[in-house]
């Protein structure tokens, strides 16, 4: 097998997303949510000058969060918006069923999309994500409803 790409196309090097930067009022208060209340692991937390580099990422998975106060590098970025990231789940309905009964609140219930099983959730912070999970795993429920499969 050779290692140059076909005319016209570049090889393309190995590469994942490492790290997403979500921005957080109480940086203790936001490793709780995560590793308490998701179930994460907390995958660093060193000094940073005045501050801390945080990490946090679902068990096993290599993308992760850091965990940023608001800060003179990202001035414009605030806790409690939409934080743009969309978590993958197996069943969308089976985890906001868990989730809520961990206490996490929810702005969308989840309900059934022809794109897949949708919702979003707020973490300790107030940012908001998404929550999807593949169309068969919603399919047993009509598009719209927010009550959970039968």
């Amino acid at each position: 097998m050779s290692n140059v790409a076909p005319p016209g196309r570049r090889k393309q090097c190995p590469m994942y997303i490492s790290v997403v930067t979500l921005m957080v009022s109480d940086v203790d208060r936001a490793i709780e949510f995560y590793t308490k209340t998701l179930g994460w692991e907390k995958t660093m937390d060193a000094p940073m000058g005045e501050d801390r580099w945080v990490t946090v990422a679902p068990k096993g998975e290599k993308t992760m969060f850091t965990l940023s106060k608001v800060s003179e590098w990202m001035p414009s970025r605030k806790p409690g918006e939409m934080s743009g990231v969309i978590m993958e789940v197996d069943d969308v309905f089976t985890t906001h069923e868990q989730l809520t009964k961990a206490g996490v609140e929810f702005t969308e219930p989840p309900r059934n999309e022809p794109w897949g099983g949708w919702a979003m959730f707020k973490d300790s912070e107030g940012n908001l994500h998404g929550l999807h999970s593949p169309v068969t795993a919603a399919a047993g429920v009509p598009s719209g409803n927010g009550a959970a499969k039968q």
